[in-house]
């Protein structure tokens, strides 16, 4: 008398397989790991749920069965809550059972360490692992607008709803979180805030633990591989209360989560964008939605998909109009670089604006969307450019180590000599990164202390601390840095935000360009006079009279918004329709066009999904291979993601060798 189980492994196979349960091992529950021959080799795998009755005799199967023969954990490590999101990932996004399922597991666990051992190492060492916060905590209160938006989410705690909280930046979101976090603590439930980006990990934690005597932790790719353990343990056994993490910790598996709480949840790094193309912010309304909690979406420039869903009725709206601390909006100052003529990136405005901050003892911070010193290098004598030779991209120069840089593929090269290209060479720079910006402000203000903020500047932990602590204490004159800099810090000595060059966001050819930069436009003058003092902000543009430039300064985000709403219905563009992009990669160019055309060609006629293509992707040669892509668009999601399946297992049953490709379901770069 054997039984059957269905087993998931971690390959890019789209089954699972029956394996028989030897007497002797018992009853084994879906979500548990166990070891099993694949072929000729022993692996590991997780057992799944089954439409096969778990006593039915195995009456003269069509092959042969083989046995399982390990159990590795005496509980699941996969509960069904996790089980639950990752079966609807797998089938929304189209990627294997297995591979969703081993990455929403601790690298030690996929190892097939034991659990109980693990565990048991873990809170002897740490002697129970986590402890209460004792610091002395502050009260937090609430002003009228923010108490009204927390009594709405309040009397529904215990029921799903989706909650969508927009406003000013500084209107006091992270306050409304704690509050919320607060009350799910009181009653013995779990809370999981995510964030898009590490570096807002430990400002954010600092804020809960200065409100909460919750046990607070935060989880991210940063941590070791222990580290990362001792949250997923406390997560699972209750002991921690809250969690702060980037998108994988909505994979935690928390044993009583009461909500889900997503901060700046327009951010693309909510997006993942290799292998498992999740969305954390999905993701996390099926998993609150299954456990019947509510999950709350913050964010002063809500991304066009949310605010469509406010608009159908899906979510609920909620806005925070106020300032938390009572500072008025900054003075936007629009420079036209067509008639202030930049200084290696540097208006005359700009410069006299600095140097008041600098006389006042005030901060400022610069944003350029670069890292590096420049994006090429051109020889003015023979043309000779710094183009990467694995890719179609230009090499970046980067001062600090004498490199060429290529940001797309990662390939790097050592400067060349002068006279490399020929006898009578000129190398010169063209454009800014972030090092040239910072070495101008080097040379124009020299007394001035000067930090630059970007990933090759602030690449640990400990850096990032430091960052961090010298703005609070005002050790820091001016900041200069990317992205990394303006997503949701709080830079309370900070009255001057130049944003040094808007233009590359203006010219977009992807339908997002426009909303991407009007949200970075508004989080990035956000970061400018947050506390007592009025902030200023300088743009910077050879553009000054281009209608979002115009439309966003003199009517905000909400108009903003709606207008370019409107614009997408007309066009019928995401969120009034669904997309799906395909990908293919191979090491000859026709080879990659051939392929998507005849898939094209297989699959096109049907009146309710389009497909287009194929054409080629953003960098058409990357490491040495040649990218095309085609896009499927549909506006019914359904009818997507039934040509999507039919695509995908078309091209699975083909078994090429040659290319490779991936599926991207809701994709946020088209091009």
């Amino acid at each position: 008398m054997s039984s059957l189980i269905k087993v998931a492994f971690n390959l890019p196979i789209y089954q699972t397989f029956d394996y028989m349960i030897p007497a002797y091992l018992g009853k084994i529950t879906p979500g548990t790991r166990i070891e099993a021959m694949f072929g000729r080799k022993k692996m590991l795998g997780i057992t799944m749920p089954s439409s096969h009755s778990r006593d039915k005799e195995v009456l003269k199967p069509k092959y042969k069965l083989k046995e399982i023969s390990k159990v590795i954990d005496k509980t699941p490590i996969i509960n069904s809550d996790i089980m639950d999101i990752c079966l609807w990932g797998s089938n929304y996004y189209q990627h294997p059972i297995g591979q969703v399922l081993f990455s929403a597991i601790p690298s030690f666990l996929r190892k097939g360490r034991n659990l109980d051992r693990l565990t048991s190492q873990r809170i002897s060492k740490k002697n129970e692992s986590v402890s209460k916060n004792q610091d002395s905590q502050s009260a937090i209160n609430l002003n009228k607008e923010q108490l009204s938006v927390y009594k709405s989410i309040k009397s529904n705690i215990n029921t799903f709803g989706s909650y969508l909280i927009g406003g000013t930046t500084g209107s006091g979101k992270t306050e409304l979180y704690i509050k919320i976090c607060e009350l799910v603590s009181s009653e013995k439930g779990q809370a999981l805030i995510i964030v898009p980006e590490i570096n807002l990990t430990p400002q954010t934690l600092e804020r809960f633990k200065k409100y909460l005597k919750s046990n607070v932790k935060s989880y991210h790719s940063s941590l070791s591989e222990l580290e990362k353990l001792d949250v997923w343990l406390g997560s699972k056994s209750g002991n921690l209360d809250i969690v702060v993490g980037t998108r994988s910790s909505v994979f935690l598996p928390f044993k009583n989560l009461k909500t889900i709480i997503i901060d700046e949840e327009h951010d693309a790094s909510l997006k993942q964008q290799e292998k498992f193309k999740y969305h954390a912010r999905d993701l996390s309304i099926i998993r609150a939605k299954k456990n019947d909690f509510p999950i709350i979406l913050g964010s002063a420039t809500p991304s066009f998909e949310s605010l469509h869903n406010c608009n159908i009725g899906k979510y609920k709206h909620l806005e925070l109009k106020k300032k938390f601390f009572k500072t008025t909006p900054p003075k936007i100052i629009l420079v036209d670089l067509n008639k202030d003529i930049p200084d290696d990136g540097f208006s005359t405005e700009l410069k006299r604006q600095i140097q008041k901050q600098l006389d006042k003892g005030e901060q400022t911070l610069l944003f350029i969307g670069r890292r590096g010193f420049s994006h090429t290098l051109l020889c003015k004598s023979c043309g000779w450019l710094s183009k990467c030779s694995k890719c179609d991209s230009h090499m970046a120069y980067h001062s600090s180590d004498k490199k060429l840089w290529c940001h797309h593929c990662g390939h790097k090269e050592y400067y060349p000599n002068e006279n490399s290209c020929c006898e009578e060479s000129k190398i010169i720079p063209l454009g800014f990164g972030t090092e040239r910006i910072e070495n101008k402000l080097e040379s124009l203000f020299p007394s001035a202390k000067i930090m630059r903020v970007d990933s090759d500047n602030i690449n640990t932990n400990k850096k990032l601390r430091d960052f961090i602590e010298k703005t609070k204490t005002g050790s820091i004159d001016i900041l200069v840095g990317t992205q990394m800099i303006v997503k949701g810090h709080d830079f309370p000595k900070v009255s001057l935000v130049g944003i040094m060059d808007i233009d590359p966001g203006l010219h977009s050819i992807d339908f997002r360009g426009i909303e991407r930069t009007a949200q970075l436009m508004v989080q990035v003058s956000g970061r400018s006079g947050r506390h007592k003092t009025r902030g200023q902000v300088i743009i910077q543009t050879r553009k000054p009279g281009h209608e979002l430039v115009t439309e966003l300064l003199s009517h905000g985000y909400d108009d903003f918004s709606r207008k370019a709403l409107k614009e997408r219905e007309g066009a019928l563009l995401p969120p009034y329709s669904f997309i799906a992009l395909l990908k293919a990669s191979s090491q000859k160019i026709t080879l990659c066009q051939t392929f998507l055309q005849k898939l094209k060609s297989y699959f096109d006629g049907n009146k309710n999904i389009n497909i287009y293509g194929p054409i080629p992707a953003p960098r058409i040669k990357k490491n040495n291979m040649y990218y095309f892509q085609l896009m499927i668009k549909s506006s019914n999601r359904k009818l997507l993601l039934q040509k999507s399946q039919e695509i995908r297992e078309y091209i699975v049953g083909k078994k090429l060798s040659s290319i490779r490709w991936s599926l991207d379901i809701d994709p946020l770069d088209l091009y």
